[in-house]
């Protein structure tokens, strides 16, 4: 299954700063996409996208939740008939602080589930931690590099990982 989407389901405390201004106002709403990198995606032999919205709770700190689709078809190996098919599908709700010059931490968990060709079905969990910049383009437009990393669990084992990404969408 695809990594833990940090970036667009961000969220809870894992920074602190002293004496600043607002970046994010009580009361702002997001929408965006995750990683909009994935979204080239949709021109290849699958789709991944995640959507997500997010609400500043208090100043400077946002929740957000989040959703995850992705499907793929791989080809057959070596000249057989079969193709094989997966999909998976994730909520994921996370908070995130920011700081200084819009910069923000953010922390989240994930819950999934996963099919495949010919298996059984798969659910997993994980969390994941990030950093970032919230960069304003124009009018209520943002965009937002991204690190984080991630750790999950399905039912045949778990993986961690890093991340880089880069999230789009709008403010209001």
């Amino acid at each position: 299954m695809k990594k833990v989407l940090l970036s667009f389901f961000a969220a809870a405390i894992v920074c602190t700063a002293f004496g600043q201004d607002v970046n994010q106002a009580k009361g702002t709403w997001y929408l965006g996409s995750a990683d909009a990198t994935e979204l080239l995606g949709i021109f290849s032999d699958g789709v991944n996208v995640s959507p997500f919205v997010g609400y500043a709770i208090a100043d400077n700190i946002a929740i957000t939740l989040g959703i995850n689709y992705g499907s793929y078809t791989t080809d057959a190996v070596d000249g057989g008939a079969d193709e094989s098919t997966s999909s998976s599908s994730e909520i994921n709700v996370g908070a995130a602080y920011f700081f200084g010059d819009n910069f923000y931490g953010q922390v989240g968990v994930s819950l999934g589930a996963s099919s495949m060709t010919d298996m059984d079905d798969m659910s997993s969990t994980g969390v994941g931690v990030g950093v970032g910049k919230f960069i304003p383009v124009k009018d209520m437009w943002y965009i937002s590099p991204n690190v984080g990393y991630q750790t999950f669990s399905n039912d045949t084992g778990s993986a961690a990982g890093a991340s880089i990404g880069i999230s789009f969408g709008a403010r209001f």
